[in-house]
């Protein structure tokens, strides 16, 4: 039996003012140790989840904070002790840093931000560009978490999004969106390689790396595909397999115990389940809820996905509401075990990115 939760026009009674979304009675903290932090892109908001009870428990309105209405929270990156969390406003040219209070902190500027990942140990965080953006600059920004001070790295192709820090900190991943092309960029030195992979225009949305850092996947919007690459050589990714996995193939992720990779096909309303042991597709999973399904994050034990849904056109998905109204965006809480939808969370109009402070990614 599914249990819905019907946030919409409800939000007003969950809104917290930041210095009172984390601080107690006595500097207390009655914030859940495990929060799951979701952009709700349409309504300028980010909502904080108990990914132990799977309740709403506060949401940052930004509007409140002095952005725009279309600001356009996107995707989200969180300290790995938990300290600070991150949100790219590809609305706004703007990627702000929150602390655990949601007490806003910093900000730094980059044109069309995207995707975000932070460093499993050290003060940086790597920023890619918004799908939103037709010519975006051919760089990534690295930025100094504790300041929000950012340096660009250029990365010689178009259109770089899916980003994603390796579990060791040596290097990051980008790729494309307008060519078959992958980049290593290693995070000390800087030094960029370039790998060409070969068959139909993917259109890389993101990455995921299995827990032990030997495999990266990429995830093709326009080709379908799921893409193996092996890390032996962590400079350059060398592809080993590819499987299809359906249209319009969204933010991948790996179980904790990287059995499987978990894929959102937006084009089918449902989840690709993909066995790491031969890269085949063994589930395909629907159910309540899951309309144009974005990107996913497991609970740290590994029972419950946690899925985003747009439930909006997905030509529309990066653009601002022209109006207010229409369907709500959602969280879907699906059983690994079962493969049931078990919770929806209906949190707002068109439900984004989603990040919190577990391993693996």
């Amino acid at each position: 039996m599914t249990r819905v939760a019907l946030f919409v026009g409800l939000l007003g009674s969950f809104l917290l003012p930041p210095a009172e979304a984390g601080a107690g009675a006595g500097g207390a903290d009655p914030l859940p140790e495990h929060i799951l932090y979701v952009c709700v892109q349409d309504e300028a908001q980010v909502a904080l989840i108990d990914m132990e009870s799977h309740q709403v428990v506060g949401t940052v309105d930004l509007t409140e904070l002095g952005f725009s209405q279309h600001s356009m929270p996107h995707d989200i990156a969180v300290d790995p002790d938990g300290s600070h969390w991150y949100v790219s406003l590809i609305g706004q040219d703007r990627v702000l840093r929150f602390n655990r209070e949601n007490e806003l902190v910093g900000e730094l500027a980059m044109e069309t931000p995207g995707m975000l990942d932070a460093h499993p140990t050290e003060d940086l965080l790597v920023v890619s560009r918004s799908m939103s953006a037709v010519n975006p600059p051919a760089r990534i920004g690295i930025a100094e978490r504790s300041s929000m001070a950012v340096e660009e790295v250029d990365i010689f192709f178009s259109r770089p999004h899916g980003i994603i820090v390796s579990p060791d900190g040596r290097f990051a991943y980008t790729a494309s969106l307008g060519v078959n092309q992958v980049a290593s960029v290693e995070l000390e030195t800087h030094r960029v390689e370039l790998v060409d992979v070969e068959g139909p225009t993917h259109a890389f949305v993101q990455f995921a790396i299995s827990p032990d850092g030997a495999t990266l996947v990429a995830s093709g919007e326009l080709s379908g595909e799921l893409v193996v690459f092996d890390l032996s050589d962590p400079a350059h990714p060398e592809v080993v397999a590819s499987t299809h996995v359906g249209p319009v193939a969204f933010d991948p992720y790996f179980t904790p115990d990287g059995e499987e990779v978990w894929v959102p096909i937006k084009g089918e309303d449902r989840l690709a389940v993909v066995s790491t042991e031969d890269w085949k597709v063994t589930h395909e999973i629907q159910g309540e809820g899951l309309l144009q399904p974005h990107a996913i994050r497991f609970s740290p034990d590994g029972r419950y996905a946690f899925v985003t849904n747009n439930n909006k056109d997905p030509h529309a998905m990066h653009h601002p509401a022209e109006e207010e109204g229409g369907p709500p965006g959602t969280l879907v809480v699906v059983e690994r075990e079962t493969r049931e939808v078990v919770e929806v969370l209906e949190l707002g109009r068109n439900v984004t990115g989603l990040g919190h402070r577990a391993h693996p990614r």
